[in-house]
């Protein structure tokens, strides 16, 4: 297909013409062409600088199949936070699909955010110059996620840890509290608060379990959640490190939650489904009473179900009695309210809720998919189950084999398809099931869909759809390890690095406190991903929108009604195709009727569609010798792969006891590919660590310390 002429898209109409005998059709469908549109990102050796440091920056651009394009960069230039423009880059050429560059900071550059543009791209990056001093070390919080509001106590677990994986030695303060709603902030209560003060133990943590009963279940007064706030002194230098965390007091008992449930009911043919009761922790509630409240037409029953080992309980319902209408599923704990609790705690359960509408069937037959739970990944073969239902009316007196059709779309379209035939014999009722081998790759994620279908002698047809959650992955396989996890200051090591053969590898080896401190700067696959949100679009673009301009009138309908049909989704065959993003052309009945909807005395309104589906080690020392070798950014280099998909680079190891992070991209004719993330730690059993100042006055008096860090067995003399 020819891409638009002018602009970057343009309305075609297709035309299918079928001609035979006493057999003529001619239909049109309007399809949207767009121009193949590239996303590019700026990746930076590292988020943050000093002031005088070097800023290394990598551009790249990629295609809709994450194919590197090696067009010109032009026009790209550097702001500093004041927008003046410190640098500028014209018609730089990418060699193998990466424009490598780089600038220095002036010694004493605007402290704030930076930012890279390239301006035809319509594309930046950003990176911040801050005087500052890496984190000796990080404070980390091991506790609940959230706490039951009727709980007792709860475990807390503060620690310090080193850069380089080791515990802290020093004092820790911990404060817990619960502050007062914001709205009363001239109340007279005070804040609810509960403080702690302890050495650390040999892992560098402190334990404590808190007593809930300092603090207060009144949330019309007091927040919902308790502020943690800790810091840890370094033993002998006094250097101190501050963190925080927010722990939510959660006021539900219990959540009831239905699983997987479809989005439709077939009248006539039982709904299945599933209900889950889970306590506040998340654990399942098993021999538990849950009450499922059925809602339709105004009347409403409820059924009684006992959950079993898992905390499940499995319902098939009767639909017959529905009469295609609107129904409501409610999973309750209880058929009363919760008035019975007190007032001031709102302890309540959470009950589920599910709304299904009709679909529009033209058979008596009908094909169920079963779906595949949870996230599911690239390059692992999966068997997708379908089980039918065939009735002898659709199929009728002479049919010995029926076909069922199979279309998978993702991002690249349609990626699979296929059919299945079915043997039938001579009961009024057939019940089977078969599979279809599925392998997710690039092509499908993130967001597959899969379509079967069959059309019957008697132009009836049934369908079914489903959509997966496809891990996010990419063609180009890539991997990068070292040998060894740990080593020691300044020795070489063997890098390796695995990749689609030919490949060029972008390596990044930094120490990770730099993330610690922007965490949000680093190349993701869903960063890459956001380049193109297009792929995660469904159904038809605006300007091809179907519509049917046919109505039926219904027999209850005022007399003021009249004339337009309602423009709404309403679950059909059609629909089923629509959300994939597939048009169809057909002489079946495969849209339900709309029907008509408009005041006579007042001017008609055709609404934009709307649908809306809700988801729910040991040690040795080494010879001794000066350390002079210090960066940031260790690698920042550019490794080819060769003809058989690896290659090994031998790389000396700085002279900073630390863990780096080593993040790697690769590029090749398969496309693009994302490593996942490895580290190497670096360890020395016995070192000198001196605490500076990150800068001094001259003339000044300061204090220089001194820490002496010994992890052998034994004492050592200094």
């Amino acid at each position: 297909v020819a891409p638009p002429v002018d602009g970057t898209e343009e309305i075609a109409t297709v035309i299918l013409t079928i001609t035979g005998q006493e057999v003529s059709i001619e239909e049109k469908k309007k399809v949207l062409i767009r121009k193949a549109s590239s996303g590019t990102f700026i990746q930076t050796d590292k988020p943050i600088y000093q002031p005088g440091q070097t800023v290394k920056f990598r551009i790249v651009t990629l295609d809709e199949d994450f194919i590197v394009l090696n067009d010109s960069v032009s026009q790209t230039w550097g702001a500093d936070p004041k927008n003046n423009r410190i640098g500028q880059w014209l018609d730089v050429m990418p060699q193998d699909g990466i424009a490598d560059l780089s600038f220095q900071l002036t010694d004493e550059p605007l402290l704030g955010t930076y930012v890279i543009n390239v301006t035809k791209r319509k594309a930046y990056g950003s990176f911040s110059v801050q005087e500052y001093g890496l984190p000796k070390f990080e404070v980390i919080f091991d506790g609940p996620i959230q706490i039951y509001a009727l709980d007792e106590t709860f475990p807390l677990r503060v620690c310090g840890r080193y850069t380089y994986g080791k515990g802290v030695q020093g004092m820790v303060h911990v404060s817990l509290c619960q502050k007062i709603a914001p709205f009363l902030y001239n109340t007279s209560k005070p804040d609810l608060c509960q403080e702690f003060n302890k050495q650390t133990d040999k892992m560098g943590c402190f334990f404590t379990s808190v007593t809930l009963s300092s603090f207060s279940q009144d949330f019309w007064y007091y927040q919902d959640s308790i502020l943690v706030e800790a810091s840890l002194v370094e033993n002998g230098t006094g250097v101190q490190i501050n963190a925080s965390s927010q722990i939510p007091i959660s006021r539900t008992t219990a959540r009831a939650m239905f699983e997987t449930p479809n989005a439709y009911y077939i009248p006539g043919v039982p709904y299945r489904g599933k209900i889950k009761l889970q306590d506040h922790h998340g654990n399942g509630m098993k021999n538990k009473k849950v009450y499922l409240v059925i809602k339709f037409m105004r009347r409403r029953f409820v059924k009684i179900y006992i959950t079993d080992g898992s905390g499940r309980a499995s319902f098939n319902l009767d639909t017959t009695a529905w009469n295609s209408s609107s129904v409501s599923l409610e999973g309750r704990f209880t058929l009363e309210d919760l008035t019975h609790a007190p007032r001031k705690t709102g302890i309540n359960y959470t009950n589920a809720y599910h709304h299904l509408q009709p679909f529009h069937v033209t058979t008596k037959s009908f094909l169920d998919i079963h779906p595949l739970m949870g996230t599911l990944p690239c390059g692992l073969k999966q068997s997708v189950q379908v089980t039918f239902t065939l009735n002898r009316d659709d199929l009728g007196e002479d049919t010995s084999r029926i076909g069922f059709a199979y279309y998978v779309t993702g991002k690249a379209g349609i990626v699979v398809r296929g059919q299945r035939s079915v043997q039938v014999g001579k009961l009024n009722m057939l019940k089977g099931s078969f599979s279809i081998p599925l392998t997710f790759t690039a092509d499908f994620t993130p967001s597959p869909s899969l379509v079967v279908y069959a059309i019957f002698p008697n132009g009836g047809v049934t369908a079914d759809s489903i959509q997966f959650d496809v891990a996010l992955c990419f063609e180009n396989q890539v991997k990068v390890t070292f040998i060894a996890k740990e080593t020691h200051p300044g020795s070489t090591v063997q890098l390796r690095l695995q990749a689609a053969p030919g490949s060029i590898c972008a390596v990044q080896a930094v120490d990770e406190s730099k993330f610690l401190m922007r965490p949000e700067r680093e190349l993701t696959s869903q960063m890459v991903y956001g380049l193109f949100p297009a792929i995660y679009r469904h159904g038809y673009p605006a300007q091809v929108e179907e519509h049917s301009n046919h109505c039926i009138q219904s027999q209850s309908m005022s007399p003021l009604l009249q004339g337009k049909s309602q423009h709404s989704i309403q679950p059909d065959i059609f629909n089923l195709f629509r959300n994939m993003g597939l048009k169809i052309f057909s002489n079946l009945v495969i849209k339900k009727p709309t029907k008509c909807f408009h005041r006579a005395d007042r001017k008609p309104t055709v609404g934009e569609p709307h649908f809306q589906v809700s988801k729910e080690q040991p040690q040795s020392t080494t010879e001794g010798r000066l350390h002079e070798y210090f960066p940031e950014t260790w690698i920042w280099s550019l490794f080819s792969v060769g003809s058989n998909g690896s290659r090994s680079a031998v790389v000396t190891v700085p002279d900073t006891v630390a863990e780096w992070k080593v993040r790697m991209f690769c590029l090749a004719g398969r496309g693009f590919g994302l490593a996942p993330i490895t580290s190497l730690r670096t360890v020395q059993p016995f070192f000198v660590d001196v605490t500076l100042p990150y800068s001094v006055i001259q003339g000044e008096t300061f204090m220089l310390k001194a820490t002496v860090f010994n992890y052998l067995q034994q004492c050592i003399q200094v």
